[in-house]
């Protein structure tokens, strides 16, 4: 056997294992796509040391995107578990809680504080507002959808209790 030989046989799987590095298992650090919601596969939870004490009244006057104490509305534990609960449907869901929509500023509707939302540049077809107790008592969340493909000149009004069909859009203010 040459030396060649010998150092061929000694580098080639070296080479080997170098060229298929990178090519394994994701490391986890890759950076989510824009706009992407999580599958409610478990209820959400604030992170260990991070609890959410800044009372929900605060966002009034904020966009749902804004973060407000460093959180947004609908990343708000509260908040994503009643979507979760109340909009089983994925699709609504990531249209409500997604970046592309166009919102409103967060208002008061009685004892409720609300986003209103609308798939952008088709607001009158598909749009909706969540209700959540300024408490966060999610007993008295309500969650207004409205797509006039499927549901005409009415909109859907989810609470624990139960689900109607009500005329008309979900309101904005």
């Amino acid at each position: 056997m040459s030396r060649h030989t010998i150092i061929a046989t000694a580098i080639l799987p070296v080479a080997l294992s170098i060229a298929g590095c990178g090519k394994g298992q994701p490391d986890g650090n890759t950076l989510a796509p824009s706009g992407f919601v999580p599958p409610a596969t478990q209820a959400p939870a604030p992170i260990a040391g991070q609890a959410q004490t800044t009372p929900l009244s605060n966002y009034v006057g904020h966009l749902p995107n804004d973060a407000v104490d460093g959180v947004t509305f609908f990343d708000r534990s509260e908040v994503a578990n009643v979507l979760i609960e109340l909009v089983p449907d994925e699709r609504p869901r990531h249209l409500i809680a997604g970046r592309e929509a166009t919102t409103t500023p967060i208002f008061r509707r009685g004892a409720l504080v609300a986003a209103h939302g609308c798939e952008q540049n088709n607001c009158g077809d598909r749009n909706w507002t969540v209700m959540i107790a300024a408490d966060a008592n999610a007993d008295k969340a309500v969650v207004c959808y409205h797509d006039a493909a499927s549901m005409g000149d009415a909109s859907r009004w989810t609470t624990r209790a139960r689900a109607e069909r009500r005329p008309g859009d979900c309101p904005s203010a």
